[in-house]
């Protein structure tokens, strides 16, 4: 074995390995290549385990979480595969080998690092899903021959790694091995995807317009939005247009935000010169500065009242908390709600009132600042109480952009100070460990449990759970900074942030999710989507960081990103998944192409079923806004 990899495994080499050594500036490389020499037989488990040889060596990045001893990341989770090691200012990798998979995977693969143990392993074998989203294995027997290649990964060491956390080296050699080849082989461009968004508005404003749209009066005011959330079996005609899934509601929410939608159908509007979507959005920039404050906080949810009427609607929060937090206001909700009003007045309507309303809401949020820089998630609204959940998180990222934004826009650079300090909390005390945590990492569908607890590190890890929604807005934050003092710290920071974020974008297509996926993202470390929405807003980051550093990946990303916000919609550009969805549901017809699920491989089956809704605000109203913004925005 070599003896650069001999400073960092001890490999058990109960099989026949074939090792081979290349080298090159950049890094040191050993593929192992794992063989059966055997007699042919049935087993159930092969797998190869490695050794740390060095208490100083720390795991630093797994793609899944794999809290008990009968559970393994399995490849279902092998969107841009690979866990990192450091070792002082050396940085080490096992990298699966997505080639061969991809040409010669008869039997799912695995992989672990198990902290206690100080063992890394890499295997083949039957695994199932459990809880809210993990995989355990199982007792299933495969055949294999004497002398099958059974698996191939990668271990590579950088050369001159000399800062601690940076993964930037290994995205690069992600990309340069496996999605340079994949991403670049594309002759289409953004503007072949416009009809999804003519698919999305049609379905929306006229074929699914009773069910999806709504306007009425609020406080003698003219407002409209798409309602929250509609289930495929609301087609028009069938007669459940009225049995929803969720309360009747319209949301301005870290997810689901109206204004943000509204942003992209006012730009799909004058480009159509399509008057009717204009007003449109224009009611729905009504709804949001409708939101009541008080002393600057405001609610983020109007529900529909007694009989699904909304004149007899109220106003509340959004329902994504901690237990016994009804009368908390989120932070974050209101701050991401901010932002799509600043780029509303910057690029589509110099209202004041946009201005005046932020203007308040941030003169509240700096009197929440602790003295650390960080900013609270949710406050009371009446007694002004801070939670102690994520008192201090990586959620004070997306205040930082709010605040680089609004002095940016204004010329108010006073504010700038707590946007700084914000994120020197953040540099400091959350991307060293990649505490990633935020409210969807504990509060949404995967849910806390025993082995899974706020501020807890997983045992046998030894990593927090994370969630990259608030790496995104960390690397959005860092941006927006640099773009205002044009400190080249922060743009190379960001650039780190980013490289975490590109570890979750699937840079292959595996066929046994029998989807497409390249490009598309996934979301937390312990839960399974593939082709999340969030991947639509990530497109725009990836395309600006491109801009700021001309490096052609960022481009790439953003195109395949972008692409992915539309693969799970039901039309016939997309005919795996329209056949899917007519399994679902026979009786889906041209009426309801537009109709697009959130994500995919988020729960059993769903390789044979398509998802029974469609979340206009998180889907495909959000994803052609984010087509829009890249194509129209001027």
């Amino acid at each position: 074995m070599s003896t650069w990899l001999n400073d960092w495994i001890e490999i058990d080499e109960t099989l026949n390995l074939s090792l081979s050594e290349t080298q090159t500036s950049k890094y040191k490389r050993v593929v192992v290549d794992a063989k059966w020499n055997l007699p042919s037989q049935e087993v159930n488990t092969i797998q190869l385990n490695m050794k740390l040889k060095d208490a100083a060596i720390q795991c630093m990045w797994k793609p899944h979480l794999a809290p008990a001893e009968d559970m393994v990341i399995g490849d279902q989770v092998f969107r841009s595969p690979v866990m990192i090691f450091e070792k002082e200012d050396k940085l080490f990798a096992l990298v699966p080998d997505l080639d061969f998979i991809e040409s010669g995977r008869v039997t799912p693969h695995f992989m672990d690092y198990v902290e206690p143990e100080r063992t890394l392993f890499y295997g083949i074998g039957h695994y199932e899903k459990t809880k809210h989203v993990y995989f355990k294995r199982i007792e299933e027997s495969f055949h294999v021959e004497q002398g099958d290649t059974l698996f191939r990964f990668h271990l590579v060491e950088w050369i001159d790694s000399k800062e601690k956390r940076n993964f930037l080296p290994v995205t690069e050699y992600l990309w340069e091995n496996f999605a340079e080849k994949r991403m670049r082989q594309t002759e289409s461009s953004l503007k072949d995807i416009e009809s999804y968004a003519k698919h999305t508005y049609n379905w929306a404003f006229h074929n699914w317009e009773n069910v999806v749209w709504n306007e009425f009066e609020l406080e003698q005011k003219n407002v409209g939005g798409c309602v929250f959330i509609v289930r495929g079996a609301q087609s028009p005609g069938v007669g459940q247009e009225d049995n929803w899934r969720e309360k009747k509601s319209l949301w301005n929410q870290a997810w689901f935000s109206s204004l943000r939608s509204a942003y992209g159908y006012y730009l799909w509007g004058k480009q159509w010169n399509d008057a009717d979507m204009v007003r449109r959005a224009e009611l729905a920039k009504n709804f949001a500065l409708s939101a009541p404050q008080k002393n600057g906080l405001f609610p983020s949810v109007y529900w529909a009242g007694a009989d699904n009427q909304w004149e007899a609607g109220s106003w509340g929060h959004s329902d994504r908390r901690p237990e016994h937090h009804d009368q908390y206001a989120h932070l974050l909700d209101m701050s991401w709600t901010c932002i799509w009003m600043l780029k509303w007045y910057e690029d589509i309507e110099q209202d004041l009132g946009i201005l005046e309303y932020t203007r308040n809401y941030i003169t509240r949020l700096l009197t929440l600042q602790a003295t650390d820089g960080s900013f609270p998630a949710w406050v009371h609204e009446e007694t002004g109480d801070v939670s102690p959940f994520l008192k201090n998180s990586p959620e004070t990222s997306i205040h930082v952009w709010l605040l680089a934004k609004f002095c940016q826009l204004t010329g108010e650079s006073h504010y700038l100070l707590s946007a700084i300090s914000g994120m020197n909390f953040v540099l400091n005390e959350v991307l060293p460990e990649g505490r990633w945590e935020d409210f969807e990492t504990y509060w949404s569908c995967s849910r806390a449990w025993e082995e899974k607890q706020y501020g807890v590190k997983d045992k046998r890890s030894g990593l927090y759970n994370q969630c990259n929604f608030s790496i995104y807005w960390t690397a959005e934050a860092l941006k927006e900074l640099y773009l205002v003092t044009k400190d080249e710290t922060f743009l190379r920071e960001g650039e780190k942030v980013l490289a975490e974020l590109s570890l979750y974008q699937a840079i292959w297509e595996p066929e046994f999710l029998h989807l497409p996926v390249l490009g598309g993202f996934g979301v937390m470390t312990s839960d399974d989507e593939w082709n999340d929405s969030r991947q639509s807003l990530f497109a725009l980051t990836y395309q600006d960081y491109y801009k700021l550093t001309n490096k052609e990946e960022y481009k790439y990303r953003s195109f395949w990103a972008m692409k992915a916000s539309f693969y799970m919609m039901y039309c016939p550009e997309n005919p795996t998944v329209k056949e899917i969805y007519e399994k679902t549901f026979p009786h889906f017809g041209e009426k309801d192409y537009g109709f697009e699920m959130e994500n995919a491989h988020h729960g059993e089956n769903d390789e044979k079923y398509a998802g029974e809704f469609t979340i206009f605000d998180w889907g495909n109203g959000s994803a052609s806004a984010s087509l829009a913004e890249l194509l129209l925005k001027k």
